[in-house]
């Protein structure tokens, strides 16, 4: 059978990497027939080579892929569910054939994506981290738009004044050691297609700025993968972006620095997801600072006392002090490698840096934080510290004498292993029976929450059931009375 338009075929591996980044543009159940599609053409600079495209009108994806094109290959459109099925078992190695779907919309219905032909500008990796980082901290509330994106800065003067900022109101991130290559400032949107793995891993970035037919300010951001080429398009927000610098706190407004190693900051990330507190409101936990230790409070209900986690010696300048943030921004603070902590007090902002990165985030209100219980756990650090065990060694036969005369070399004695420390094993005994105390906690929580729910059950059916009873009574008394009358 002769189609209107030859087929191309490109690995199943391909299509497969191509995929999750194409359908984080197509809704589960689109507005219009066309938006659930993938645009399929050949990739004009590489005539073997195929582009994907899916748009959701504000953002477009194309992914390139290499393939095998037909003489007279022409556009069309199938649905990504479609495509989904065409990969569905197929081993890597395998060839997948595209062609044209019977059910797709016509590719004229296909929105026009934004040619950007001006020249591109080179994102180095520290712009692209930085750019990813600000993403992170942008905000997600529809009705602030100008904030769920990523402010590329360049109102800075000298020779690395330029920022790199994202917020969501309650923490900001911002990056200034860099100068970008661009002439004005420009506002990214964000979108979840900035989560995507292969956009993640690719460096560098190529950015390039131009207007639609509608003269509306457009972008294009390319990248050339391990797996495939890629590229966004979308418009730029044109909103003026809220004056951050004044949020950033000054120097001399610190009263106390800590600066943390790294494997305390690695401690951290493992650490705070396993706190109790996660359903509290503001999900808090403290980041308590005491002669030159630091640590972190939480705690499973707002009834109860804050419990401290140590984490590991640092290096600390001024009184203690002792800050309640969310818990989610303290782990991606860590999570950057920000590991210089500045503080004052319960009620201001803390500020993470290191080098020319710093987030700042707002405190939140803590009920009781003078009520703290120290139970002397194992610090996280030696908690989360890699197993140092030596590995056995081989044990050797003695050497064979080499002469009548010679005697025998007899091997010497192997010592007895040094016993662990005591105190080690003790404290790793607290922190095991630490953490079967919190679960065992949680478990008895939620078998309470569940015997209060059925007891509230109980009493409901009970309610009913004496509703019941009550009409039943109504309907005997009145058959009572009908039959006295009938007699």
């Amino acid at each position: 059978m002769i189609t209107k338009h030859p087929p191309a075929t490109v690995r199943a591996a391909d299509l497969k990497a191509a995929l999750p980044g194409l359908g984080r543009l197509v809704p589960r159940s689109p507005s219009l027939a066309v938006l659930g599609c993938v645009k399929v053409e050949v990739e004009a600079a590489a005539p073997q080579s195929v582009r994907l495209t899916t748009t959701d009108i504000d953002f477009s994806l194309s992914v390139t892929v290499p393939g095998t094109v037909e003489k007279g290959f022409t556009p069309f459109l199938l649905p990504l569910p479609r495509l989904r099925e065409l990969v569905h078992g197929l081993r890597s190695d395998e060839v997948v054939p595209l062609g044209p779907a019977i059910k797709a919309p016509p590719v004229g219905e296909f929105p026009e994506i934004p040619l950007v032909r001006t020249p591109g500008l080179t994102l180095p990796e520290p712009v692209v981290t930085s750019l990813l980082r600000a993403f992170a901290c942008a905000s997600n509330d529809p009705t602030r738009a100008v904030l769920r994106s990523a402010f590329l800065d360049t109102s800075g003067v000298g020779d690395k004044a330029h920022r790199v900022v994202g917020t969501n109101g309650r923490h900001l991130f911002s990056s200034n050691s860099m100068h970008l290559p661009l002439k004005q400032s420009v506002i990214l949107p964000d979108h979840p297609l900035w989560k995507w793995k292969p956009l993640v891993e690719s460096r560098p970035w190529t950015l390039r700025l131009g207007k639609d037919q509608h003269q509306a300010e457009v972008f294009r951001v390319e990248g050339q993968g391990p797996e495939l080429a890629w590229s966004v398009t979308g418009r730029l927000l044109e909103n003026p972006y809220p004056n951050y610098l004044q949020v950033i706190p000054g120097p001399d407004q610190f009263t106390t620095t800590v600066t943390l190693s790294d494997a305390a900051l690695e401690a951290i990330t493992r650490l705070v997801p396993r706190l109790p507190g996660k359903q509290l409101a503001n999900r808090p936990v403290g980041l308590h600072c005491e002669k030159g230790r630091i640590g972190l409070l939480a705690r499973g209900e707002n009834d109860e006392p804050w419990i401290l986690h140590p984490i590991d010696r640092c290096e600390m300048k001024g009184p203690d002090a002792t800050a309640f943030l969310n818990r989610d921004y303290l782990e991606k603070a860590a999570a950057f490698g920000l590991h210089r902590i500045s503080m004052s007090d319960e009620m201001s902002a803390v500020q993470f840096s290191r080098g020319g990165d710093l987030m700042v985030v707002m405190p939140v209100r803590a009920i009781d934080p003078s009520r703290i219980e120290r139970p002397g756990l194992v610090p996280a650090v030696e908690q989360f510290a890699p197993s140092t065990k030596p590995s056995p060694r081989p044990t050797s036969l003695p050497p064979k004498p080499t002469g009548p005369d010679q005697p025998t070399k007899v091997p010497k004695p192997t010592l007895p292993a040094k016993p662990a420390d005591p105190l080690v094993q003790a404290r790793q005994q607290v922190a095991e029976a630490d953490e079967a105390l919190l679960t065992a906690r949680k478990t008895l929580k939620g078998v309470r929450r569940s015997l209060h729910a059925a007891r509230t059950q109980r009493s409901e059916a009970k309610r009913e059931l004496g509703g019941f009873r009550g009409l039943l009574r109504k309907l005997q008394r009145g058959r009572k009375h009908e039959a006295k009358k009938a007699s």
